[in-house]
């Protein structure tokens, strides 16, 4: 049975290889968390707003966000966690 991906990590890539979620949510005003569980593909409801935002953000419609995909079609994204020795993108 086919389940929703978010292209969400691949649209930031395009738009801008150094786009962070942190940046994203900054600039769109969406929450951090709702943004990386879409990043990640761990959500299991999406908001329409939600999607309207992002929609309107990297100038795209609904089916170049959201698709319906295989399971084992869907990448499978974690987000890296930050080092000690990193500076803070803060």
């Amino acid at each position: 049975m086919k389940k929703m991906y978010c292209r969400l990590a691949v649209l930031m890539a395009e738009k801008d290889p150094q786009l962070s979620q942190r940046q994203l949510s900054r600039d769109t005003g969406l929450d951090i968390t709702t943004i990386n569980r879409l990043f990640t593909n761990k959500f299991s409801r999406v908001d329409v707003a939600t999607v309207e935002v992002l929609c309107n953000y990297f100038g795209k419609d609904v089916g170049e966000l959201l698709q319906m995909r295989q399971p084992e079609d869907i990448p499978q994204r974690r987000t890296r966690k930050r080092t000690k020795s990193e500076p803070s993108s803060e």
